[in-house]
């Protein structure tokens, strides 16, 4: 899930005994919402138009879209606040958290090439695909 930098004083706020709190996770919620029901569009699309592809299209293109869009949004407010802390709660870590989780791996991987940290661009390269893969197959295997 893409993480939304705050300034203090917003985190100081969104403590969970106060009203932005509750604010912020609504955002969360109702953006992971709208974002997890459109990936499943996009692969029930991919699947009705396309029921014999074996490569997976939709989940590559709802990633590459989410890289696509992550990318806008904080190339177009390199300040995040702003925009305010609810609505990047809604469109980074809801609705991108939802749609995909592979956008925030496309920004970290090239703030850390922005950055001149190559090596460690490429090892959080190699670790989240192996990773996850690894993983992928580990899961499948416990329940199966």
């Amino acid at each position: 899930m893409a993480a939304v930098k705050a300034a203090p004083h917003d985190l100081e706020r969104s403590h969970p005994m106060n009203l932005e709190f509750w604010k912020h996770a609504a955002a969360v919620m109702v953006g992971g919402g709208v974002g997890s029901f459109l990936r499943f569009a996009a692969g029930a699309w991919v699947v009705h138009h396309h029921p014999s592809a074996k490569f997976p299209w939709a989940t590559l293109g709802v990633n590459w879209l989410g890289c696509l869009l992550i990318g806008m949004i904080y190339g177009w407010v390199e300040d995040r606040t702003m925009l305010g802390v609810a609505l990047l709660c809604f469109l980074v870590t809801g609705f991108l958290g939802g749609f995909t989780t592979f956008s925030a791996f496309g920004m970290e991987t090239m703030y850390l090439f922005k950055r001149g940290e190559g090596m460690m661009a490429w090892t959080y390269i190699t670790a989240s695909v192996a990773g996850g893969l690894l993983l992928a197959w580990l899961g499948e295997k416990i329940f199966r």
